[in-house]
């Protein structure tokens, strides 16, 4: 009897075990809870993928076209269903012949019930009906590719702006560190009477413009994330810090023709169009597919009599033919409505091919000159530096007035923002050339 018991106890200790599991879900903190989301630039690209707005209603528009093609289907499906009804009836044989006065006949009692079914065996019209809808999901497919690579494309550019905003307030810290400095260094000169007070007044004048550029700076990197937040459909409270920097990579020698190519047949946008193209193609033998016979077939079978314990089955089994001889011209305005839709996504397709070339030409040619621009602007920064150190030297030294140094402060604040926009130019390029090509996604999401 013990040993039943020891055994019980110990199934109903493991039960509890299973049912509440130390250090279950539920006791740990929620994810954003401890501080801002922290972010990379793929991170940010998948985010948007999963839950941004645009891309959730693309992908119910693909459910929404498949839906479509599934109505279109059971058109051409048997098609089945109960029915059953019944009705007293009494009638004035006055009303229905010349009788001297008014004779009722009934009421008479009726019933019946059972199931009624039709089948479509040759209706050129509803195929296709069923072939464009089957397009029409492949357009929507593409539809929502292409919807994905401008989402990828908006986060990733606005991706890129914080990081801009970010560097730029880097730069601006480190220079009105700099403007600190060179204005205490005048300060001093000023009290061992080398420097002018003068010298003073510029330095501060520098310092001072130099902290409302930070301030600036600061707001933009706070402007910049809020756009991306919008993006990716954060919740309102929750803060976000981007992990990445601004950087330079060298690029394999890339082929215009190669990529002209690429584009043109892996843009989502081809495709889609190719799709509306075979939509209008299907709707215009569709319309001209009218004036051809369509055979249906159709049945039932009933249960008939005029109460229920004295009836029959009764049924009926039909086959109709319909062939189609004058329809006021409808059938020939339709065809040429269809010919004209063709011809108009004919025209797209022209347009949009032009477009994508012109795209891929242009991205490629703004990211060659990015990729030099970033080496002047390094070099220049360089030089910059250079001349802010011996500018600084040559007025500690009682040389030359501190003209010399705001002016070289000038210098290297415009060298410093050319290497950040040069940096910023070369990474929106390389991101402007993925989406010229289709390839944007496979790129900054894997």
């Amino acid at each position: 009897m013990a040993a039943s018991i020891r055994q019980i106890s110990v199934l109903l200790l493991l039960f509890l075990q299973a049912s509440f599991p130390v250090g279950s879900s539920a006791q740990q903190p929620s994810p954003g809870s401890t501080g801002p989301l922290q972010l990379s630039l793929k991170q940010a690209v998948q985010l948007a993928l999963k839950q941004n707005p645009q891309r959730v209603i693309a992908h119910l528009l693909v459910f929404e076209s498949d839906r479509n093609r599934d109505i279109a289907l059971s058109a051409l499906l048997p098609q089945a269903h109960i029915e059953g009804q019944g009705s007293i009836n009494q009638y004035n044989f006055q009303s229905i012949e010349r009788a001297p006065k008014r004779s009722p006949a009934g009421p008479f009692q009726f019933i019946e019930a059972g199931p009624a079914f039709s089948q479509s065996i040759l209706n050129f019209p509803l195929i296709r009906g069923y072939q464009i809808g089957r397009e029409g999901t492949r357009q929507a497919r593409a539809d929502e590719q292409t919807t994905r690579e401008t989402v990828v494309n908006t986060v990733v550019d606005q991706y890129l702006f914080i990081l801009r905003a970010l560097a730029t307030r880097d730069a601006a810290l480190a220079r009105v560190a700099l403007a600190q400095r060179l204005y205490e260094q005048a300060t001093e000169l000023q009290k061992t009477g080398i420097g002018l007070n003068i010298d003073t007044v510029r330095a501060n004048v520098e310092l001072q413009n130099e902290r409302q550029n930070l301030i600036d700076a600061e707001t933009l990197t706070h402007t910049t994330k809020y756009g991306l937040a919008e993006l990716l459909d954060l919740p309102r409270g929750q803060d976000l810090e981007v992990t990445d920097r601004l950087d330079f990579y060298d690029l394999p020698v890339l082929d215009k023709e190669l990529l002209l190519n690429q584009a043109l047949t892996a843009r989502p946008e081809i495709r889609s169009l190719n799709s509306q193209k075979r939509v209008a193609e299907l709707t215009t033998d569709s319309a001209r597919e009218q004036r051809l016979p369509q055979l249906d077939f159709s049945g039932f079978w009933l249960y008939q009599g005029s109460r229920f314990n004295n009836g029959i089955p009764a049924y009926t089994y039909a086959v109709s033919l319909q062939f189609p001889l004058f329809t006021g011209g409808r059938i020939r305005a339709e065809e040429a409505r269809a010919k004209l839709e063709e011809q108009r996504v004919a025209e797209i397709r022209r347009q949009l091919e032009a477009q994508i070339v012109d795209q891929v030409k242009s991205a490629l040619d703004q990211l060659t000159a990015a990729r030099n621009s970033v080496e002047v602007a390094n070099l220049g920064y360089k030089l910059a530096q250079e001349e802010v150190a011996q500018a600084q030297r040559r007025f500690q030294a009682g040389v030359t007035t501190n003209v010399e140094v705001i002016t070289a402060q000038d210098a290297l604040a415009r060298a410093s923002d050319n290497q950040i926009a040069a940096l910023f130019q070369f990474n929106l390029s390389r991101a402007s050339l993925a989406r010229a090509t289709g390839e944007i996604e496979a790129m900054y999401s894997k």
